[in-house]
């Protein structure tokens, strides 16, 4: 199950990056055609804008997946685990709570906007204020997925609520491998390899 889990994030991150990419090609695109033909692609603007708001949110969903969310862990990293698996828990709450608020006002942007219609493109701004309404469910439901599993494993709480990055986990691997050298070994390593 959490390798079908894996997957189907690893497509939203692929689908996340194709987006991405679209925004800046029909951006760039709109820059060439003003500056060297003076006129433009009157959507390629708008759609931008939208692929944009679609990146945002699909973006938030993946990141709480993976846990990437911008986050502070002084406090955490300084308390017991049993405080830490309350405040972690009371910190899920409230995304939870949030994202249900997101929902509710979502919802009723795509209800009051069935009619209505982009400028350029035509598209209901329904399907935008959509995004609203999958981005607030995914999070409550990853939310509830990981106040789950905080409790069956308490003792990985504090591995739970520790921010890490990419350049941690790089640093650390690099410390793990790295030879015990005195400096002057460093540097006579480093003249060997051409100061490479």
């Amino acid at each position: 199950m959490n390798r079908l889990i894996d997957k189907l994030f690893h497509a939203i991150d692929c689908f996340t990056g194709i987006l991405t990419g679209l925004m800046v090609l029909f951006v760039f695109l709109n820059v060439v055609l003003r500056t060297f033909f003076n006129s433009g692609l009157t959507w390629s603007e708008e759609l931008a804008r939208y692929l944009f708001v679609y990146v945002t949110y699909i973006g938030a969903i993946s990141a709480m997946h993976s846990n990437a969310h911008l986050g502070v862990d002084t406090l955490l990293s300084r308390v017991s685990p049993k405080v830490q698996l309350a405040l972690y828990l009371v910190s899920r709450l409230l995304i939870a709570a949030i994202m249900c608020i997101l929902v509710h006002g979502a919802f009723k942007m795509v209800l009051q906007n069935t009619q209505s219609r982009t400028a350029a493109l035509g598209i209901p701004y329904s399907v935008l204020y959509f995004g609203g309404i999958i981005t607030g469910i995914s999070i409550a439901i990853l939310a509830a997925t990981n106040i789950v599993y905080a409790l069956k494993h308490p003792e990985e709480i504090t591995d739970i609520v520790t921010m890490h990055n990419d350049d941690d986990d790089i640093a650390t691997e690099a410390m793990e491998q790295a030879e015990e050298l005195s400096d002057e070994e460093y540097v006579k390593r480093l003249n060997e390899q051409g100061g490479k």
